[in-house]
């Protein structure tokens, strides 16, 4: 086998085409020293290579480390850098003008979180409710594996649509991807994505938040490049084996499926890696 890229792992890119469009891309802290990103989708069907050098730095800072927190930060950047805080998983609990407990970063508050958020309801491994910034549809329902999605709500920030989220998990509806379900292959066939962007919408005039109108709530479909979803989920870990190696079968979400197993690449933010076909 030939070594076609080497980098820093980071999540891969990902075009909305038909199939989606995956790329290898480099999480090197610094964007001016980083590799090209390399496309993945003309290997399906053929034997690949990932192999770990068993060098790990910081997305953030390049420091050297010996594991990563929060998907690619060393632990002072995990401590200290406001992409790290517990917000950003969950956004009910934003501290933003808390006197003893101020945030993070200020500038990253304002071009981040005080922008306008959508609530949605996707299609994953089953029907769910999640948030994201404009700029992030449709790559992050791909991320999550979602084979379709609806807007369903606009926000004016990360903090109103975390705590309206909050309240619909709190009423059953599901906020969390099974990503082993979600790597078998399609949702149950009754999962009712309509259905549920209905009972949201209810909940939301219920509680005086204002949907977007019918006519804004357009179904996003996605079609991933799968030859065959595994049977038995079987997932590679770098740290316990730095060679992952096999016939790559499809890419979905953010993982890798080969014939022996799947790796979510996100999961390995910072892993300098080679990979080989």
């Amino acid at each position: 086998m030939k070594t076609l890229w080497t980098g820093t792992l980071r999540k891969m890119r990902a075009d909305a085409a038909e199939p989606v469009a995956y790329r290898l891309a480099d999480g090197w802290h610094d964007p001016a020293a980083r590799a090209e990103d390399h496309p993945l989708n003309p290997y399906l069907g053929a034997p690949v290579e990932l192999r770990f050098t068993g060098e790990i730095n910081c997305t953030a800072c390049g420091r050297k480390t010996k594991k990563t927190f929060n998907q690619g930060f060393c632990f002072p950047c995990s401590q200290s850098r406001a992409e790290a805080d517990i917000c950003i998983v969950r956004p009910e609990l934003c501290h933003h003008g808390e006197a003893e407990n101020p945030c993070r970063d200020e500038d990253f508050a304002q071009s981040q979180c005080f922008q306008p958020h959508y609530l949605y309801c996707s299609l994953t491994s089953g029907v769910k409710v999640g948030i994201t910034r404009a700029p992030n549809i449709p790559s992050r329902w791909i991320d999550q594996g979602a084979v379709a999605a609806v807007p369903v709500a606009l926000l004016p920030g990360r903090r109103e649509v975390g705590i309206v989220e909050k309240r619909l998990s709190d009423e059953g509806f599901a906020d969390k991807t099974h990503w082993t379900r979600m790597l078998k292959g399609d949702p149950p066939s009754d999962s009712d994505l309509t259905g549920a962007v209905d009972r949201v919408v209810a909940r939301l005039l219920e509680w005086g938040v204002e949907p977007l109108s019918e006519l804004e709530r357009v179904e996003q479909r996605f079609v991933y490049p799968v030859r065959q979803y595994p049977t038995k989920v079987k997932s590679f870990n770098l740290d316990k084996d730095p060679l992952v190696a096999g016939e790559l079968q499809g890419i979905k979400g953010q993982y890798l499926l080969l014939d022996g197993g799947v790796i979510n690449l996100r999961k390995f933010s910072g892993y300098r890696v080679e990979f080989r076909a």
